[in-house]
């Protein structure tokens, strides 16, 4: 044994414990037992990405489209792009056109720019947005609200369309 085996093992981490090592806890998180991704803090990748289910961004991601379980911006990352999601927690900053099915979440430290879509929103007090925000809903009636947040100014759109489904 030489002298740099136990400075190799110090450096090897497994996912799970990087993941338990992030401003959040994902260990219980059934998604990330498969295609995950983490994209730490200082690294820049532009382009696209396929087969990934979670997406945690620590660093900086350029993208023209991308599909998702669950999208995480932590408080160093950024995100540039168009993402379809079915979860999705900003803490850092997300730039782009954005859809989330299931919950959308800015958090205290969190911007968003530009336009969501999103089944559930919460903001936390401090949280950021500036554009379009739209609710997504599932009724026979169907609504859509739109809230403009560019400018500082805010104007609420309701829209009622009844379905054509019998």
């Amino acid at each position: 044994m030489n002298n740099l085996t136990p400075i190799l093992e110090k450096k090897l981490i497994n996912r799970n414990t990087l993941l338990n090592n992030t401003e959040h806890t994902y260990s219980n998180d059934a998604s990330l037992n498969r295609r995950a991704l983490v994209v730490g803090q200082g690294i820049h990748i532009q382009g696209t990405f396929n087969d990934v289910e979670t997406l945690i961004v620590e660093g900086t991601i350029e993208t023209s489209s991308i599909k998702l379980k669950k999208l995480v911006i932590q408080q160093s990352g950024v995100f540039r792009g168009t993402v379809e999601s079915q979860d999705i927690e900003i803490t850092g900053i997300l730039e782009g056109n954005i859809t989330a099915q299931g919950n959308l979440t800015v958090t205290a430290s969190g911007k968003l720019l530009g336009k969501a879509k999103c089944r559930r929103l919460k903001v936390e007090d401090g949280g950021q947005i500036t554009g379009q925000v739209e609710m997504i809903t599932t009724d026979k009636l169907k609504q859509t609200s739109a809230v403009d947040y560019s400018n500082d100014k805010e104007e609420v759109v309701t829209e009622e369309v009844k379905s054509s489904a019998t």
